[in-house]
Formats: structure tokens, C-alpha cells, sequence
């Protein structure tokens, strides 16, 4: 129960901070740790929507400390690594929090911030997954578990590259899709066009991975018992990519957007999930 608490905190924390940035609302408290020089800041929207925001990292802070703390009794080993990891991310992530707001939101230390925060979603939904009923997970990367780690690691860097587009204001410099100004591969590669075309390029190489993931479900033994969830993936990441598109067409809409980034944590975390289970198959270490 504590590990679902967690990771619904970080869901939580991570879209609220997608529309705190999407409502210009990042400097509404512009001093750190207090909001307006106050516990209780004055009654405003974006004055509230960043002092929530703080007050729901506090809350999945002490959560993960709690996690953690569980997770450190009864893993073993290397795997202690993992609770010891979300630690310190956590501190890290603290103190990059007040940096961004005291050094008023520079691009790439908000960027960093994101990172960081989808970094600590995987390492919660792992101390989810893997419980004192289940016991961690004997990491491995051979087998199907090699590509699926590399699923997730193309929609890490895909949203990392949208949180830069989206602090750096370069959301809108291909305006159109799947065209970039109407040109299929663009004539202008200065660094807003080359980002966007990078972003949009991951994307149709994750599509492309958990189709030909899928497929192989239906014809290799090893990764059979994951047809169903692989089926389910391939169609989210489908679905990704059309409301990614839907974000470019309404000019980069805060609520459109913020659903864009919680379909990228359904993905990660259905991924993880697939991973976690292909290498609890003797197949999945391929064996």
C-alpha cells in the first residue's frame, strides 16, 4: 500500500508541476522554502497552484523516505542500491527545487529538475513492484529484457527532450504535424527545430519498437506470455504520439499537455512493469 501511495504522489507531483509551468505559475512563490515570504501564502490561483505543488513534494518526499526506509530491510545486496538511489536523488531534487525558483527558472536546470523527478517515478514504481511479498528483482538485460530496458530509456530521453522544449519556449518550432513548416525533414536545423525533430523522432522509433515487440509476442515463445500487456503498450505509445500531436495544433494547451505527460509515466510504468516480468521468466534472461 505504501509503495502505490508513493508513486501516486510522484504521478501527482510530476503532472501538477507540468501545469504549473503551463500556467507561467513556476515564479508565483519567488522565494524558497517559504511562498511570498510566508507558510500561508495570499489567496491566489498561481500563487496556490506553486505552493501546492511544493507541499505535494514534501508530502512524496516523507513518503519515499518511509519506502525506502521498508525497502532497505528487506532487499539485499546490490538491490539495496535501489532505496539508497531514491535517496539521494530526493536530496538532489530538494535542492535543485530552490535553485530553479532562486535563480528564476533557468532552461536547463528546470529540465534537470524533470529529469530527476521521472528518474525517482521509476525507482518508486520498482520499490512498488518489487515488495516484501515479491521480493526485488534479479536485474538482467539479456533476452527481450534488453530491448524493453531500452523502451524505457527512449521514452525517458523523448519526455526529457519535451520538458526542454517546453521551459525553453521552442514547443511550437515545428507549428505543424507530422510535418516540421511543412517540410518533411526541415530545411532550418537551428537548436529549437533539431530538438522538436528529435522529440518526434523518438517517438516513431518507440512506436516502431513496441510494434516489432509485439509482433515478436506473437511468434517467439520467450515473450508469449507478454502479449497482452505488449498489445496494450504498443497502443498507448500510438496514442501518445496523436495527443502529442494535438499539443502542437492547439498552440501548446496546458490541460493537453499535461495529458501528454501522463500517458509518457502510463507508458513508463507499464514498460517497467514488462520488464520486471519478462526477467522473472526463465525465457526473459534468456535462458
Amino acid at each position: 500500500m505504501l509503495g502505490r501511495i508513493t508513486a501516486g504522489l510522484f504521478f501527482v507531483l510530476l503532472i501538477w508541476g507540468n501545469l504549473v509551468a503551463g500556467m507561467e505559475a513556476g515564479l508565483a512563490c519567488p522565494d524558497w522554502p517559504l511562498c511570498q515570504g510566508k507558510f500561508l501564502p495570499p489567496l491566489r490561483v498561481d500563487i496556490w497552484m506553486e505552493f501546492l505543488h511544493r507541499v505535494l513534494a514534501a508530502l512524496a518526499a516523507i513518503s519515499l523516505l518511509l519506502l525506502a526506509r521498508r525497502r532497505m530491510a528487506h532487499y539485499r545486496g546490490l538491490q539495496r542500491a535501489i532505496p539508497v538511489a531514491a535517496l539521494a536523488l530526493v536530496a538532489v531534487e530538494i535542492g535543485i527545487g530552490g535553485a530553479v525558483v532562486l535563480l528564476g527558472l533557468p532552461v536547463q536546470l528546470t529540465t534537470v529538475h524533470f529529469m530527476i523527478g521521472l528518474a525517482l517515478f521509476l525507482l518508486v514504481l520498482y520499490m512498488a513492484s518489487c515488495d516484501e511479498t515479491t521480493g526485488p528483482a534479479q536485474l538482467s538485460l539479456t533476452g527481450y529484457a534488453g530491448p524493453l530496458f531500452c523502451v524505457m530509456l527512449l521514452v525517458f530521453s523523448q519526455a526529457s527532450l519535451g520538458a526542454y522544449l517546453r521551459h525553453s519556449g521552442s514547443g511550437l518550432a515545428c507549428p505543424d504535424f507530422p510535418a516540421c513548416r511543412g517540410e518533411i525533414i526541415p530545411a532550418l536545423w537551428d537548436t529549437p527545430t533539431t530538438t522538436n525533430f528529435t522529440h518526434r523522432l523518438l517517438a516513431m522509433g518507440t512506436l516502431c519498437t513496441t510494434i516489432l515487440l509485439y509482433l515478436a509476442s506473437l511468434l517467439d515463445k520467450r515473450l508469449k506470455k507478454r502479449h497482452s500487456e505488449l498489445f496494450s503498450l504498443a497502443c498507448l505509445v500510438a496514442l501518445q504520439i496523436g495527443i502529442g500531436a494535438a499539443v502542437v495544433k492547439s498552440g501548446l494547451s496546458y490541460p493537453i499537455t499535461s495529458l501528454h505527460l501522463a500517458l509518457t509515466l502510463a507508458i513508463i510504468g507499464l514498460t517497467l512493469r514488462i520488464w520486471l516480468l519478462q526477467m522473472g521468466e526463465p525465457s526473459g534472461a534468456g535462458k
